[in-house]
């Protein structure tokens, strides 16, 4: 049997670092932010669909022109919803694919890292969910600090995904990322533990 763990969190909450991490165990991850590059990258329907909806100029020489479509995305709602309705299925599609790769592999655990994990519903094919987080205000200065952004900005980038309390009251598992990178992994241990206890594997 394989466990597909969900891990996800909100920008800036520590979440790569804690799927570096996992990786780092040899564990599998599907990662959704390489998948959606991927699509952006190589696949000519979703590239037709975004010139057709967003503008030509956002598809030059076959390549999206990923800045300029955040930049289009981010604060606004109604073009946010857009996009996804283009590429979320394309993803979708490509994730399940390697969820049953898995488990004809009978891999025992294998760790979904998805930003948008609740907002895109995948909760319903995960056994469990991991959440990293972060009060808003040290996600805001991470944020700020880490992109050189506005708080302006930033509030928009965090505000364009859903709340984080609301994601972590969701969740299986927390994991709260405001202390040392040591707690961080110590944390990740528990949770661990946790996963293989709830799985039944040793």
């Amino acid at each position: 049997m394989t466990y597909f763990l969900g891990l996800t969190g909100g920008i800036a909450t520590g979440k790569t670092t804690v799927s570096q991490m996992l990786a780092q165990q040899g564990l599998p991850i599907i990662d959704g932010d390489q998948i959606a590059h991927q699509v952006l990258a190589n696949n000519q329907s979703v590239q037709a669909q975004i010139q057709a909806t967003f503008g030509k100029q956002l598809v030059q020489d076959g390549q999206v022109d990923r800045a300029a479509l955040g930049k289009l995305v981010f604060g606004n709602q109604a073009a946010l919803a857009q996009l996804n309705a283009i590429t979320a299925p394309v993803i979708r599609k490509t994730i399940m694919t390697e969820m049953v790769q898995a488990k004809a592999h009978q891999v025992p655990l294998v760790v979904l890292d998805l930003p948008l994990l609740y907002e895109q519903h995948y909760e319903t094919v995960c056994d469990g969910v991991l959440v990293v987080y972060l009060p808003v205000e040290k996600q805001l200065a991470r944020l700020m600090a880490r992109n050189q952004l506005s708080r302006e900005d930033a509030l928009k980038r965090i505000n364009s995904q859903a709340s984080l309390v609301e994601k972590r009251d969701r969740a299986d598992f927390v994991i709260d990322n405001q202390g040392s990178l040591a707690q961080l992994e110590d944390q990740l241990k528990t949770v661990l533990e946790g996963v293989r206890h709830k799985s039944g594997m040793s």
